[in-house]
């Protein structure tokens, strides 16, 4: 097991006592508890924008392919039609 030295200011010591107190626990335990919620929270956020622009490229290939399917729903005597009514 690691060990980690941990300074803090005076006030948030004082909060970490007082939420240790309530919570009935230990500072270690609930550092933590603490430090395992951010973790979680840091790959949440990262999941979410990879998620996003997974998205956007499946948004983009899909507008590609909807592109394709109207170039191939037009046949070539439509194309010469409008040609030669221009």
């Amino acid at each position: 097991m690691k060990s980690v030295l941990l300074k803090i200011d005076e006030e948030l010591y004082e909060e970490l006592e007082d939420s240790v107190k309530e919570s009935k626990t230990s500072k270690t335990a609930f550092i933590k508890t603490a430090i395992a919620e951010a973790i979680k929270g840091v790959k949440r956020k990262n999941l979410a924008k990879e998620l996003k622009k997974e998205i956007a490229e499946i948004n983009k290939q899909s507008l590609n392919i909807e592109l394709i399917s109207e170039f191939e729903t037009v046949s070539l005597s439509d194309l010469k039609q409008q040609l030669n009514e221009d």
